[in-house]
């Protein structure tokens, strides 16, 4: 039996998700001088992935090992190609 969910119902969630982001990437265009504070926002947008992943799921009470391995996998990723990106030599 699946649950009839309103596609707004999540929006709450996903608002604060958007602000993180939006703010590193404002982050990002303010300080593109400054390589280290731009990966200093890259690892800070990863870690706020990952709580942000568990306390969602946590609050939706599906949160699993494999879901927090797979937020921390996203953004291992990421945080490899942003850096690689910022670094470049």
């Amino acid at each position: 039996m699946s649950k009839n969910i309103n596609r707004y119902d999540h929006l709450p969630h996903y608002l604060p998700l958007i602000g993180i982001f939006t703010a590193g990437i404002l982050a990002f265009w303010i300080f593109s001088y400054d390589k280290q504070f731009q990966a200093g926002v890259a690892i800070s947008l990863a870690i706020s992935h990952v709580i942000w992943g568990i306390v969602h799921h946590h609050i939706h009470q599906d949160l699993s090992l494999e879901i927090v391995l797979e937020y921390v996998a996203v953004a291992l990723f990421g945080l490899a190609v942003v850096l690689s990106v910022i670094f470049r030599s």
